[in-house]
């Protein structure tokens, strides 16, 4: 026995090993994951995982075909929106059993399943009352607490979601409810009666059923009772008259209608319908034999002759019954007095105004003023005397006689006619004379009343009030209105119409109002229109009430966020902060409207809650992770669950919660070293630090805490620059252990230290100070060295060749030099006194003066320098070339040597001009030989300002500067000139008019320029020679 029990738990427990249950609500979308086979089972426990994702998933049993499972995931989901109801009925539980297979085709492994599907109930139906109207029918005077049944809702939800209540619209009518629930959660419903009713006060009630259901918001069901007061004969029939006298002649016509006895009953059909008889109390044989009564119309007539001997007076009593179960009798006494016929009766003849039809009938509208006559009476008794004099009376105190003299009387009324109340009335006009006996004649006719449209139609409710759900089809019945009219005939024809389109219409004759579109409960959450009852008179009377249509919500309406992104800002470190509140809209009511909001992926920074506020679930760090983006769905909880989503992104802003890093220096590189010699602001190095805060809290600012007591150094607060402030003599290495602060500019603001070693090496030598391009940049140095170099070669190169070309232009020089001077010596009559003379007087002139070089250039203007008419150098009547002088001639005569031996010189040289020479007096005085010391200020001033050329002449002439001047006159090897011709003769004088300076000199000295253009194209020689 106990190893039967244990295999029996080892069973159980296998088998609940192979079995999973799931639980889903209906309603849920396609495609919706129900569950994990793989996490269900958990079957990765005992695989590795590429034997784990070799699993393939199937199903073996899928009922319905209701789910799909993925077959590499394994993940369950829905095949299709379900509805439990269509599937369960009414169950209380709805399951689904499935068998799922596992399979591997890498490996061996087949494993089967059993899954359980818990299927759960919304409450996405109403209760519906089938048919949603009724009519009940109650006799009036039924007892209060009298019940009637009621059929009951069904809904197709179970549980809390089926029908839990049932009420009463309105309230404090004259019903209420008496609602009992079974075991097996049914419902039976009798209406109960709460006040007696009275069909003649009104005769028709209608209240509303509402079926709820047990859901948050209660979905609603409408039955619409319509109740009409049946009629029980609780009325008896009224004569008109309590008794009737009348008076006949003995020897009226058998046949004749002597009195018609007229009563009414308030009761309808049998119940109100009244018929006359003879009482049986009165001598019904005697009575018979004489007079007959009309059961229809209560006319009593002479069946017949009567004898006045016999018998004068009959009294008898006549009653009035209605058709009822039980009829009701009322009863009138009637006096008949026979009248002697010795003397006659009075004879009469009627006439009708109007509507007369024939002599027995006339018809009057009702609402005819009083005292209008509507007949005329013409009465006539021929007997003499008081057997002649008649008077008349009406039977009918409706209508009354007036007497108009001879002519008779007129029939008037004298009440107020009303069709409903009295629809004819039988009159009995009786003309009696006064003779003895009096005799007497009667007339009887009956007055119809016509009916006017005097009665408006009046609905039988006051309110109807209704319920409907929005978005039903065109055509769903709302309800069913009912007025009734008193008048009758077309008076009485009732059309109906609704005042206003409000997605409404009405038959015209049955009162069935319907939809004429889907009604939107958003937009008109209540309808209230006014229905109109019109009658078919003339002119036509209205009657109104008032519909109120109460739409009920359907989940037709998603929710809906007012923007596209939600966008909040929180600080870090802060935990389980509100970071904001997204909200979303639902235009639909309860439940439908009702807004739960989730995440739409599970957030390990962030979570919601269900009224949209959103926190966080650990401290956010700005420096990991500055924004975070997510998904928020907004779900309502109506029936068919509607959502919508949203984007949030979160701002982290950032908190000064870093304090400064330290790059340079560092625990493994702190040491920096420079001469001590180094150039005062010199850049040593820079602080390198970082913030991982943003904004201010990452702006650094730098300075130094200690080490620096000569205040040697500088460190800049902003940029971290280390420079070299200050100097002093040191006799070996010195090290600085500067504390440095490095701080940001948060609030509170947050620094850290570090430690640099600056090491003064103590040099004989001073150093250039620290390049930063040198010690950071390899590529620019070689750069700058490559650049030296090539200039360096390049200005050497350069200077070679000046060297070479200044060389070579000082042969050229030198030769032209010794040309010169052959040429020089070629010219006679050069006289050596002279030379000699002036070789004396040199060096006594210039040992009075400051000993200088004197150098002279000659302008290209030789033209106008050369003119010699203005100078004696030249005597035309000596031949002589120059003759001894004064000492103001031998300057010029100097001046021409110079011109000699340089006369393509580029500068004026007004050194010819004598007396108007812009030097001081030593600019006359020259040495005429090179003192070895260089010139003069003014010599250097002339040499350094004048072109190559001219410094080259001048050199020339301060090297040959031992020969003297020459006159520029042809050679003669005697010296002398050929004596001119005589300067009186007309014939021999010369005209230089129009020749420039320079060709009157040639030609008046017979130079031929063509020939000294090519002599100094092939030598040195001057232009002149």
């Amino acid at each position: 026995m106990a190893s039967l029990f244990i295999l029996l738990c080892l069973f159980a427990e296998a088998v609940a090993q192979n079995l999973v249950t799931f639980t889903i609500k209906e309603g849920i979308p396609r495609l919706h994951t129900v569950g994990s086979i793989p996490n269900a089972f958990n079957l990765a426990a005992n695989l590795s995982k590429d034997q784990f994702d070799s699993l393939r998933y199937q199903f073996l049993a899928n009922p319905d075909n209701l789910f799909d499972i993925g077959v590499i995931s394994g993940d369950l989901r829905t095949n299709t929106s379900i509805d439990r109801e269509s599937i369960c009925d009414f169950q209380e539980d709805c399951t689904r059993d499935l068998t799922v297979t596992v399979r591997s085709k890498v490996f061996s492994y087949t494993k089967i399943f059993s899954v359980q599907i818990i299927i759960q109930d919304t409450n996405d139906n109403s209760p519906i009352f089938e048919p949603s109207s009724m009519r009940l029918s109650i006799p009036e005077h039924s007892s209060i607490g009298t019940s009637y049944k009621i059929p009951s809702a069904t809904d197709k939800d179970v549980g809390i979601n089926s029908v839990q209540m049932y009420e009463i619209v309105p309230k404090n009518g004259p019903f209420e409810l008496d609602v009992t629930k079974s075991l097996d959660g049914s419902f039976f419903i009798r209406v109960v009666i709460k006040q007696i009713f009275d069909r003649e006060v009104q005769d028709y009630y209608q209240f509303n059923i509402r079926a709820l259901d047990g859901g948050s918001t209660p979905n609603v069901g409408v039955l619409t009772v319509h109740v009409d007061i049946e009629d029980i004969n609780d009325n008896s029939p009224v004569f008109t008259q309590t008794t009737y006298n009348v008076s006949v002649q003995e020897n009226i016509t058998i046949g004749s209608n002597i009195l018609q006895c007229v009563a009414t009953d308030k009761d309808i059909q049998d119940n109100g319908r009244v018929s006359y008889r003879f009482s049986m109390r009165s001598d019904l044989d005697a009575i018979k034999s004489k007079f007959s009564i009309n059961a229809q119309t209560g006319q009593i007539q002479v069946i017949s002759a009567l004898n006045y001997g016999e018998q004068n007076l009959y009294e008898f009593f006549i009653e009035a019954f209605d058709h009822g179960a039980e009829a009701r009798v009322s009863q009138a006494k009637v006096i008949i007095n026979v009248l002697d016929a010795g003397n006659n009766a009075p004879s009469m003849e009627i006439s009708f105004f109007e509507g007369g039809n024939g002599s027995h009938s006339v018809s009057v509208r009702e609402g005819t003023k009083e005292d209008v006559s509507i007949a005329h009476i013409k009465v006539s008794d021929s007997d003499p005397g008081q057997n002649g004099q008649v008077d008349c009376s009406s039977s009918n105190a409706a209508f009354g006689l007036q007497a108009i003299g001879s002519s008779g009387y007129l029939v008037v009324v004298k009440s107020s006619l009303d069709y409903e109340t009295v629809k004819s009335y039988p009159v009995t006009v009786t003309c009696q004379d006064k003779g003895t006996p009096s005799m007497s004649s009667t007339l009887s006719f009956t007055v119809n009343i016509a009916d006017d449209n005097d009665n408006a139609p009046a609905f039988v409710a006051r309110i109807y009030q209704v319920f409907i759900q929005e978005n039903k089809p065109p055509g769903t019945r709302v309800t069913e209105v009912l007025a009734k009219d008193k008048d009758s005939g077309v008076n009485a024809m009732i059309r109906y119409t609704l005042d206003g389109d409000y997605g409404l219409d009405i038959d015209t004759s049955t009162g069935v109002i319907v939809t004429t579109r889907p009604l939107d409960r958003e937009a008109t959450p209540q309808i209230s229109v006014k229905v109109l009852a019109v009658d078919q008179g003339n002119p036509p009377l209205t009657g109104s009430t008032t519909l109120i249509v109460n739409v009920q919500d359907v989940n037709d309406n998603t929710p809906r966020f007012n923007v596209t992104q939600f966008n909040f800002q929180v600080p870090e470190n802060l935990n389980n902060t509100k970071v904001g509140t997204v909200y979303a809209m639902d235009l639909d009511t309860g439940l439908n409207g009702q807004i739960i909001y989730t995440l739409n992926d599970e957030s390990d920074s962030f979570y919601i809650r269900s009224d949209g506020s959103i926190f966080t679930k650990k401290p956010l760090d700005y420096e990991a992770e500055r924004f975070y983006t997510f998904t928020v769905t907004a779900r309502d909880q109506g029936n068919q669950v509607l959502s919508t989503n949203v984007d949030v992104r979160v701002h982290v802003d950032d908190v000064n919660d870093n304090p400064p890093k330290c790059v340079f220096p560092d625990e493994y590189n702190r040491t920096v070293s420079l001469p001590y010699l180094t150039k005062i602001g010199s850049l040593i190095t820079t602080v390198q630090a970082y913030d991982a805060d943003s904004g201010r809290n990452s702006h650094l600012s730098f300075r130094i805490l200690s080490g620096n007591g000569h205040q040697t150094f500088k460190l800049d607060p902003n940029s971290g620059e280390l420079f070299y402030d200050n100097t002093f003599i040191i006799k070996k290495d010195s090290i600085f252990r500067l504390n440095i602060s490095i701080s940001d500019q948060g609030d509170p603001s947050l620094s850290s230290l570090c430690v640099l070693e600056v090491t003064l090496t103590h040099t004989n030598v001073s150093m250039e100070p620290f390049s930063e391009e040198e010690s950071n940049s390899k590529y620019v140095v070689i750069c700058v060295i490559v650049v030296i170099i090539t200039i360096f070669f390049s200005t050497v190169l350069i200077t070679v060749i000046i060297i070479i070309k200044r060389n070579d232009r000082r042969n050229r020089e030198k030769k032209c030099e010794q040309e010169k001077l052959r040429n020089l010596q070629q010219f006679q009559g050069i006289d050596k006194r002279y030379y000699q003379n002036q070789a004396h007087t040199f060096p006594e002139q210039l040992s009075k003066k400051k000993k200088k070089e004197v150098s002279f250039s000659l302008e290209d203007e030789l033209d106008k320098s050369l003119d010699m008419s203005g100078h004696s150098i030249v005597d035309d009547q000596n031949y002589n070339v120059f003759r001894p002088g004064p000492d103001e001639d031998k300057l010029k005569q100097l001046q021409f040597g110079q011109f000699l031996i340089n006369p393509n010189s580029d500068r004026k040289n007004n050194l010819l001009k004598g007396s108007h020479d812009s030097s001081s007096d030593t600019s006359t005085d020259l040495t005429a030989s090179d003192s070895g010391r260089g010139g003069s200020d003014v010599e250097m001033n002339h040499h350094s300002n004048a072109p190559d050329e001219q410094k080259t002449n001048h050199l020339a002439y301060s090297r040959s500067s031992s020969f003297p001047p020459i006159m520029n006159t042809p050679p003669d090897r005697g010296g002398t000139r050929p004596p001119p011709k005589s300067d009186n003769s007309a014939s021999n004088k010369k005209d230089y008019t129009g020749l420039t300076p320079r060709e009157t000199f040639e030609k008046k000295h017979g130079i031929n320029r063509h020939s000294q253009e090519s002599i100094r194209s092939e030598s040195c020689l001057p232009s002149y020679v």
